[in-house]
């Protein structure tokens, strides 16, 4: 081939010798043969050679030579190079052009008729022997320069097709390209055996399209800062341009046949999927990996092969995938487990900076706590969104796993910091802050896993119970902590309710008030549902600490004046705790008439209004005892042991509820005063309390009547 090259660049024209005598690099003309008169018109017997047809252009494939010729022609450009006035001369005639001349040809990108005298010297070679008559001198050195005048022509075209690419305004030899190869096609149709195999150059062509498409787009990725992103977006602007340019200049200089675009349009597939694949292998970190995982399966097809200027042009599903489904699998592996180790140890240091924030004695309401653990695993769950529900499924759930070891480890600490808290003596102002500040992490935290449950991983009710227990324990804790802090300053102004100061003045009670308000003004910046806990407990347990010495029997009324003060300042003390509670939003409200039930029993003269009063009392409080009667009768003072009795025994009947049943659950409100002797309950079994409490007042009404 070096010698052929030489040659080229020696040669001045094909024409070369005395008189413009033509000489074949065959067979050297002798001196006796006449010369083809280089110009002059030729009879018809004298047309030159088609390099499709044979001899002229008419006949049998007259109309195919002319429309081949007239498209060869349409696809010349005003820059393709024209061979010189003597290599034309030469390719016309009907003596065989020697190698260098064919080489000319190729080289001045006269495709079409350079490869029909290859076609034709291919079947010299096969007439004289081909390859079974290699040894003889002749033959052989035919069968090499065939070989290698093919080379060169695929080369050529090679460099076509990379030059299209590289500038799509010149795409005028693409029509020579196709000619070529639908001649090459043709010729394998009409010769069983050839040297080379059917449709080989229109492979060759394929080919070279991809490695032209391959070399670009890694030239594409090496440019400027490698990094990852940087590649893929390099890659993916690349391949967009090139796409662009091929559908609009490059695709339309080929035939309609052969389905260029489609074509060019694989081969930049398959050079992407290549390039995922190498950047598959490197060791990525999890942001760089999920910028890598949200192009392979989102952005190359939305924003590459989507694009608005080429998604009507390209079918998607005849491509096939960028990477394999197992290298897929390793890589989303990979990223959930890097995800659960970072978040992991993210969620530890958030806890140390909390616990160091504890130990600085903070006075802050609010702590950040919750909505950073959030945030935390948002920012993984939002990311894989973005890539694929599968992934965005997985993530999801490690980062349950996650947030279920951290709500263990958050719980043990917040417990330790309440003993702490019960153990102070020095600095108790920041007892309240701390704690409600941690039990506002938990609505948060429990409202965040409920939506993850239910979108994602419905089936873990366990992990759910798991999780849900460690809040209860941490909102209980943190309520029980406040309230008893309530309740041990309220205890001086509890010590001194029904006794005869406080008939003859409010102010303890008042200062009570003004206590409650004060320790609410703190607790109402808690958040709703911990919050909503606290104020109905400590609702609950006012008013029993309340009716305690009145139940203990702590004063004792001598005149009917002293039960008619005793009635009012009970009166009075209810609905100031009423109006109090219902402005710090309790919802028991069914605790309001307790009190008022009590002073009338005390301030009425009647026994039967007395036994009407009890019932309504035991119908709304059915954990009321018979022992907590005979205490408010016994502060009446007037009520003779028969009198006493006769009230009594019309209750005998009544089935006070035992807890047992969600009612008595609910308003338990007299089970939880302390008795200083054994209480027994109202009630035998047997029949309900509507029934009983029916039977009662149908026989007060009888005996109110036989009085009058």
């Amino acid at each position: 081939m070096a010698v052929l090259r030489r040659m080229l660049h020696k040669a001045k024209s094909p024409t070369e010798g005395k008189g413009g005598e033509k000489r074949s690099f065959f067979k050297r003309r002798s001196s006796t043969e006449q010369e083809v008169p280089p110009s002059g018109p030729r009879g018809p017997e004298e047309r030159p050679m088609s390099p499709v047809s044979g001899p002229g252009v008419e006949g049998v494939d007259g109309h195919d030579g002319r429309r081949r010729i007239s498209f060869l022609k349409r696809s010349r450009g005003k820059t393709e190079p024209a061979l010189d006035t003597a290599t034309a001369d030469v390719g016309v005639g009907k003596e065989p052009l020697s190698v260098l001349q064919i080489l000319q040809l190729v080289k001045a990108r006269e495709l079409v008729l350079a490869d029909s005298h290859i076609i034709e010297l291919e079947g010299e070679c096969e007439k004289s022997g081909g390859r079974q008559c290699e040894a003889h001198t002749d033959s052989g050195r035919k069968v090499k320069d065939v070989a290698l005048l093919y080379k060169e022509l695929e080369a050529e075209l090679a460099a076509i097709v990379r030059g299209s690419l590289a500038d799509p305004g010149t795409t005028s030899h693409l029509g020579q390209l196709a000619l070529t190869i639908e001649q090459e096609e043709k010729a394998d149709r009409e010769r069983d055996s050839r040297g080379r195999e059917p449709g080989e150059l229109r492979q060759k062509w394929r080919q070279a399209v991809k490695d032209s498409v391959s070399e670009r787009l890694s030239a594409a990725q090496t440019e400027g800062n490698a990094t990852i992103d940087r590649r893929l977006g390099s890659l993916g602007d690349q391949t967009v341009t090139d796409l662009i340019a091929v559908w609009k200049k490059v695709a339309v200089g080929y035939p309609r046949e052969f389905e260029a675009f489609s074509v060019y349009v694989r081969s930049y597939h398959e050079a992407v999927a290549s390039s995922l694949a190498q950047i598959a292998q490197q060791e990525m970190d999890i942001q760089q990996l999920y910028t890598f995982l949200e192009w392979t399966y989102c952005l190359y097809f939305r924003e590459v092969l989507g694009h608005e200027e080429l998604t009507a042009h390209i079918s998607k599903q005849h491509l096939g995938p960028l990477l394999p489904a197992d290298t897929l699998q390793t890589l989303e592996d990979n990223c959930v487990s890097m995800v659960k180790a970072r978040v992991t140890k993210q969620m530890k240091k958030e806890l140390d900076v909390e616990q160091e924030r504890w130990r600085q004695e903070s006075k802050v309401f609010h702590s950040e706590l919750a909505n950073r653990i959030i945030q935390l695993l948002k920012e993984d769950i939002e990311r894989s969104s973005a890539i694929s529900e599968g992934l965005e499924s997985r993530i999801a759930k490690c980062g349950l796993q996650c947030l279920a070891d951290f709500l263990q480890s958050f719980q043990g600490s917040v417990l330790e910091l309440y003993d702490q808290f019960a153990d102070y003596t020095a600095r108790m102002e920041c007892v309240v802050p701390q704690t409600v500040a941690v039990v506002n992490c938990c609505p948060a935290f429990r409202d965040y896993i409920e939506r993850l449950i239910q979108k994602y991983s419905s089936d873990e009710q366990e992990l759910k119970r798991k999780m849900m227990g460690a809040l209860d324990k941490v909102e209980r804790r943190g309520v029980n902590l406040l309230t008893d802090k309530l309740f041990s300053e309220l205890k001086p102004h509890f010590a001194k309710l029904l006794r005869k100061k406080w008939l003859q003045s409010s102010e303890g009670f008042e200062a009570a008030i003004a206590t409650i308000r004060e320790h609410f003004n703190q607790f109402h910046k808690m958040k709703t549902p911990p919050y909503q806990t606290l104020v109905d407990g400590a609702h609950r347990r006012v008013v029993t600490e309340y009716l305690r010495p009145l139940m203990h029997g702590r004063v004792s009324c001598t005149s009917q004046e002293m039960r008619t003060r005793l009635a009012l300042r009970l009166n009075e003390d209810s609905w100031k705790l009423q109006e109090l509670f219902h402005s710090l939003q309790s919802t028991m409200t069914w605790l309001d008439l307790a009190i008022g039930h009590l002073a009338e029993i005390i301030a009425l003269k009647e026994t039967s209004c007395i036994q009407m009063e009890v019932g309504v009392l035991v119908s709304s409080y059915p954990d009321v005892c018979k022992h907590h009667i005979s205490a408010v009768l016994d502060i009446r003072g007037d009520l003779s042991p028969t009198t006493k009795q006769l009230i009594l025994e019309c209750l005998q009947e009544l089935d006070a509820h035992d807890g047992s049943s969600s009612l008595a659950r609910d308003r338990a409100l007299f089970t939880e005063i302390d008795q200083a002797t054994a209480i027994n309950c109202l009630g035998f079994g047997g029949t309900s309390t509507p029934g009983c409490l029916t039977q009662c007042l149908q026989a007060l009404r009888q005996r109110a009547n036989r009085s009058r």
